[in-house]
């Protein structure tokens, strides 16, 4: 429902006042504090009407009022000014980010530490879901006499390695022979068809050209089952002195969701690619949720996901500047992947 201008003026000051103090905003603080031509007595009707229209809410214990998720949604969506990131905000992010970090992974999670830093909320990221992919390439590298490295570079970019050590020399001919059979096998198979299977068709014809292929094939296997949507959360410590969280309860479903990670998770697969989502307090499904709001990008590379920053903090939240920042971080972040892409191929 749209808002005429005083409405749209007034609900505009109280959330912003409230964003300030953590407390139910009176109608004279408004007729004070913020230059609207309006009297006490009209500021305090117009909120009654907001109230009755469901974008204010007002605590039993105060005459004043507070926000409801949906006027903090009118708000995000139609009424508030991002501001922009200083230089010098642009800068520490594009210096952090040209650091040479070898995996998509770390990048995420280096992500999630400056989204933290900058926002003064937790941050959450996940780095991306494997099981879905399918393998481009095998590469087997010989290091020195007794180690290989293999590496699996999957159809959305990201890139996967490791060592193995064996417990003999492998000939430079077996190892060429191995890579050849592994691309010819796997390659356009998918990660879970693979590691369900992989026994049934590699292992015993490569057994018998070299027995090194069984480390090999278990250190494959270990790649490609191994956790990738694993969730990361950082800077929980900011939230625990916010007003929001002295109450036990709104305390208690902060700690249930930083600790099972079930619900984050499910957010952070939703949304849209490169777009900002916001889920503001009852607009999901999860009543541990009531109180906070989620705010997340997500990434991607030749149409695939690769991965989701995002942060979680009270409704009571500074979106003029946190939007704006996750914005320019996530398209940093997108920019350096297809520059990685671009490099030598599929990097």
């Amino acid at each position: 429902m749209l808002l005429d201008d005083r409405k749209r003026k007034i609900l505009e000051a109280i959330i912003e006042e409230y964003n300030a103090t953590a407390e139910p905003v009176s109608s004279s603080k408004i007729a004070t504090d913020y230059g609207l031509d309006y009297s006490p007595a009209t500021i305090r009707n117009e909120m009654a009407n907001l109230e009755e229209m469901g974008y204010l809410e007002q605590p039993h214990t105060s005459a004043g009022r507070i926000p409801s998720s949906k006027g903090y949604r009118l708000y995000v969506d139609n009424i508030m000014k991002e501001k922009n990131l200083t230089i010098k905000e642009k800068e520490n992010i594009d210096a952090i980010l040209q650091s040479d970090i070898a995996k998509f992974e770390n990048l995420i999670k280096e992500a999630s530490n400056i989204l933290s830093r900058l926002t003064n909320y937790a941050s959450i990221a996940m780095g991306p879901d494997m099981e879905s992919c399918t393998v481009e390439e095998i590469k087997l590298v010989k290091l020195g006499h007794d180690k290989l490295m293999i590496v699996i570079l999957a159809d959305n970019g990201i890139v996967k390695e490791s060592v193995v050590k064996c417990q003999e020399e492998i000939p430079e001919d077996n190892v060429e022979i191995f890579n050849r059979y592994l691309n010819y096998k796997l390659r356009g198979m998918n990660f879970r068809e693979i590691y369900e299977n992989i026994n049934e068709y590699i292992e015993k014809e490569l057994y018998q050209i070299n027995t090194n292929i069984v480390p090999l094939m278990m250190e494959l296997n270990h790649l490609l089952t191994e956790q990738n949507s694993n969730v990361y959360v950082d800077g929980t410590k900011n939230l625990l002195d916010l007003p929001e969280l002295k109450k036990s309860e709104t305390l208690q479903k902060f700690l249930n969701i930083i600790e099972t990670k079930d619900v984050i998770k499910e957010l952070l697969k939703n949304g849209y690619d490169g777009n900002i989502n916001i889920y503001i307090g009852q607009e999901t499904s999860f009543d541990d949720l009531k109180d906070f709001t989620i705010i997340t990008y997500k990434q991607s590379i030749h149409d695939k996901e690769v991965g989701t920053i995002g942060i979680i903090g009270p409704k009571r939240m500074d979106y003029k500047k946190v939007i704006p920042t996750i914005k320019y971080l996530g398209e940093a972040i997108q920019q350096k992947i297809n520059q990685g892409g671009e490099a030598d191929g599929r990097k």
